[in-house]
């Protein structure tokens, strides 16, 4: 996060735009005196206008929901506006993935339910290392989740951040043992 002044207030705002910062190929949502790095890499998004692209009444009603969620009440208000406004960009501006489930451990026969917004974990193949992410999308064969966590190493060399997202078979995620009452209601973001 870059900070150019304090943020308390996390309702967004007419002046919020995406913007794209050509010097260090970042993409960013500037709101004003606070301002957000997108941790997606340049090659990875479809958006390289160094023109900026205000929020959309959609973004606002999406992240609104988000936000208001009972899924994220256990993250400070910070976080969660960190959460939603990758989940925004991932909708609006990044590529599709291909699925990379060999760096992860089998875990279950692929017939757990999961949902959008569901906190699921992933077990690193190579570390054991396991990751708490979310599930941003959901179809019979794959799953796309974001890491929440701070970071989670999947190889000796090879680790995601916070905020990343990765492509896998249903097979690869597990719910957490103790179901907790903050799961998302269900949501649209594309």
């Amino acid at each position: 996060m870059t900070k150019t002044g304090l943020m308390t207030d996390f309702s967004p705002k007419a002046n919020w735009q995406w913007q794209f910062d050509t010097e260090r190929e970042k993409l960013m949502l500037n709101m004003g005196d606070y301002s957000i790095d997108i941790v997606y890499k340049a090659n990875m998004l479809a958006f390289h206008s160094a023109d900026p692209v205000f929020f959309t009444i959609e973004d606002v009603a999406n992240y609104i929901e988000l936000f208001d969620s009972i899924s994220l009440s256990d993250f400070p208000p910070q976080i969660s506006c960190t959460i939603i406004v990758h989940i925004l960009a991932v909708g609006l501006f990044h590529k599709p993935l291909m699925p990379k489930s060999w760096l992860f451990k089998s875990l279950n026969s692929g017939t757990q339910e999961v949902n959008k917004g569901d906190r699921v974990t992933l077990t690193s193949s190579r570390t054991d290392q396991t990751g708490d992410y979310l599930v941003l999308e959901n179809s019979d064969d794959f799953v796309l989740c974001m890491l929440v966590g701070d970071s989670h190493a999947l190889t000796a060399s090879k680790s995601l951040q916070q905020f990343q997202i990765v492509k896998v078979t249903r097979d690869k995620i597990c719910l957490p043992e103790v179901e907790t009452e903050n799961n998302w209601n269900s949501y649209q973001i594309f």
